[in-house]
């Protein structure tokens, strides 16, 4: 085994002992995946995978965000451990490559099983399309190797802001703030017009949604070492929130109304997808003000787990139950401002 994997193998087990030390913990995971799995064959995801051209573009997407990941991972390794060498070697990022890629055709084969055996060679047609795309795409618009910029410029356009929100990645200049969530909200929009009339209903109303998930993930990114300087700098838990929430809450600004006067068949669903991922967000946020990055981790996959039973089995009792979660964690946070521990 090359000894980039070997390495990468080592930090996987590390991590899992350390976010499991206990047959209690294992035994507590194997429990959330089985609700988990029983969950995805009853909802309407699954059937929306019977159709091929979705199977295929979730492929496409997992192997997207393969490749980018591995990508990310090999550069984090060059510049920053002790296997920098491994890293740059070309054997060993040809082979980090085909382990991210192997382990996700073996996700996407799993899911196709559950789904409809049928589609399994539709996601992996799609995950290869993906993985290529991704592998062609320069390393600078991944922010692998982000542009330089003069101090002076540099120190004027950025802002708190900046530092904590996704959307700088498409450049630096302050006119971006406001052409990006433009961009993906009339992106949204167009989706939500063009779609083929035959279509599912469902499927319909699950495309935009999914696209606008997509667009407030990449406008809320969440960095946990940001998120505790920022308590330790004496930052609140909202005013944290808020800097995370700045281009998303712009993203939606433009979006709804938008989609209320143009697609309004799919306004409800694009609101509910804005709703969750701002409210994750705020959890993730607060959970890594007041825990450590595992253990805030291991709370919100639970915590989502058990949303999604409450929301499958009984939907009134979702929303005392995200107020109680989400009280909990902000008195939490709230006491970890000015916290150096």
């Amino acid at each position: 085994m090359h000894p980039l994997l070997r390495h990468e193998w080592a930090v996987a087990r590390g991590e899992a002992a350390l976010a499991l030390p206990g047959w209690r913990d294992w035994l507590m995971l194997a429990v959330m995946v089985a609700l988990g799995l029983a969950l995805f064959i009853a909802s309407d995801a699954a059937a929306a995978l019977h159709d091929s051209r979705v199977a295929a573009a979730v492929g496409a997407l997992a192997g997207w965000a393969g490749i980018r990941a591995a990508r990310r991972r090999l550069d984090h390794l060059a510049r920053e451990s002790v296997v920098a060498a491994a890293a740059l070697d070309p054997v060993g990022q040809r082979h980090g490559f085909a382990a991210v890629l192997a382990f996700v055709a073996l996700a996407l084969v799993a899911f196709g099983a559950l789904a409809r055996p049928s589609v399994i060679a539709a996601l992996l047609v799609g995950q290869l399309v993906g993985a290529i795309a991704a592998a062609l795409l320069p390393l600078r618009i991944l922010n692998l190797r982000p542009r330089v910029q003069p101090l002076r410029r540099a120190t004027r356009s950025l802002s708190p802001a900046d530092a904590v929100s996704g959307y700088q990645l498409f450049s630096g200049h302050p006119h971006w703030r406001t052409v990006v969530p433009l961009v993906a909200a009339l992106a949204s929009v167009g989706l939500a017009l063009f779609l083929p009339t035959h279509w599912n209903p469902i499927l319909r109303l699950a495309v935009p949604a999914g696209a606008v998930v997509l667009a407030m993930l990449a406008l809320t990114r969440v960095d946990a070492d940001i998120v505790v300087f920022l308590a330790r700098a004496g930052h609140g838990a909202w005013r944290s929130a808020v800097l995370h929430l700045g281009a998303s809450a712009r993203f939606a600004a433009i979006l709804l109304p938008l989609m209320a006067l143009f697609a309004p068949h799919a306004v409800w669903p694009c609101a509910a997808a804005v709703v969750a991922i701002a409210q994750f967000t705020l959890l993730r946020v607060w959970s890594l003000r007041a825990y450590s990055r595992r253990f805030a981790d291991m709370i919100l996959l639970f915590g989502a787990v058990g949303g999604a039973v409450l929301g499958t089995s009984f939907p009134p009792l979702l929303v005392p139950y995200g107020a109680v979660v989400s009280f909990a964690l902000l008195r939490r946070a709230t006491r970890a401002t000015w916290s150096m521990a």
